[in-house]
């Protein structure tokens, strides 16, 4: 086996699993994988744990690399700030993150990625301004031809590759996540809509309030003590 098979073999692993809860192609994750990282091999995969190239701060920190840029379609150099992580697994999970949840000012910028065969998804994602490179797309859908990256392209427990299966409905609940779901709703902690969407800060501020009151109710027994408590909770809660 080579040792581009070999990175195949176990970034495929992640790759099959994230796609099973999230239709982001299998062959996109490893391909931009094996791009990114020139299979595994780059300085920044190396000292980081990180195969995508994502900039900032990660669970391990932020290490600082040499990188191209493209402007105006010109490579350029530049030094930038990229995350650093404990493992492969957290890297592939924080991809995943960012395709599912887009940008802070755009939380759909990736939207047109999932549930998508892998050329697709390919295109789409350099249409979203993934990377710089003009080429970016090209070079994914490359790696996945030579390599035939399709094959993993399928959702566990089924025989159809995924560029067979819709985009996920945001108002329909997956089956995993069902029971939990219901239990939620009983309960008060979600409003019963859009279950496959992506969760705001407003909404989780609510399920976390509504977690503090029924806490504070449970300690204090639904007793007169429970003004008291939320009091001496809210002080230390403020307190630096």
């Amino acid at each position: 086996m080579s040792s581009k098979q070999a990175f195949i073999q176990k970034i495929a692993i992640f790759a099959a699993a994230d796609m099973k809860n999230t239709f982001i192609p299998a062959s996109l994750i490893i391909a931009q994988a094996a791009l990114e990282s020139a299979w595994g091999t780059s300085g920044l995969t190396k000292k980081g744990n990180n195969l995508f190239g994502i900039k900032g701060r990660g669970p391990a920190g932020s290490c600082t690399m040499p990188t191209t840029e493209y402007v105006n379609g010109k490579p350029i150099k530049v030094d930038a700030a990229f995350r650093a992580y404990n493992n492969w697994g957290e890297s592939i999970a924080d991809h995943t993150k960012l395709i599912l949840n887009g940008v802070s000012w755009d939380r759909n910028k990736y939207k047109k990625v999932i549930g998508v065969d892998g050329k697709t998804a390919a295109r789409e994602i350099q249409e979203a301004g993934y990377a710089t490179d003009p080429k970016y797309a090209d070079k994914l859908i490359a790696i996945m031809d030579e390599y035939n990256l399709y094959q993993y392209d399928i959702v566990k427990g089924g025989s159809e590759p995924v560029k067979e299966t819709k985009e996920r409905d945001i108002n329909v609940v997956s089956p995993w996540a069902a029971a939990a779901w219901e239990e939620m709703k009983k309960n008060g902690y979600v409003d019963g809509s859009r279950p496959g969407a992506a969760i705001t800060r407003e909404e989780t501020a609510v399920i976390f309030n509504r977690m503090r009151k029924n806490f504070l109710q449970l300690i204090a027994g639904n007793s007169e003590h429970l003004a008291d408590l939320e009091k001496r909770l809210q002080k230390i809660e403020t307190e630096k």
